[in-house]
């Protein structure tokens, strides 16, 4: 098992913000009731990973906002 201070707890929150952002984005896309199902679920496990990691002492607020905010810039400018 790894230690929690060996995780980098604010790339993690980011990792875990913009897998909510697709799972979001692929709920809304989706039709079939089965599928919502399922991805509610991931969403849920997602935003419990995303808290836990927002309470650990190795996490940054500030490089996690300039983190999140450069990468759906980049998305969306890649998409565009």
């Amino acid at each position: 098992m790894i230690p929690k201070k060996k995780i980098d707890s604010t790339m993690k929150w980011v990792e875990y913000s913009l897998d909510i952002v697709d799972m979001q984005k692929m709920l809304m896309a989706t039709r079939d009731l089965k599928d919502k199902y399922q991805l509610m679920d991931l969403l849920e496990i997602a935003e419990r990973k995303k808290k836990w990691h927002y309470r650990q002492e190795n996490f940054d607020v500030n490089r996690a906002s300039t983190l999140l905010q450069a990468m759906l810039s980049r998305a969306y400018k890649t998409i565009a």
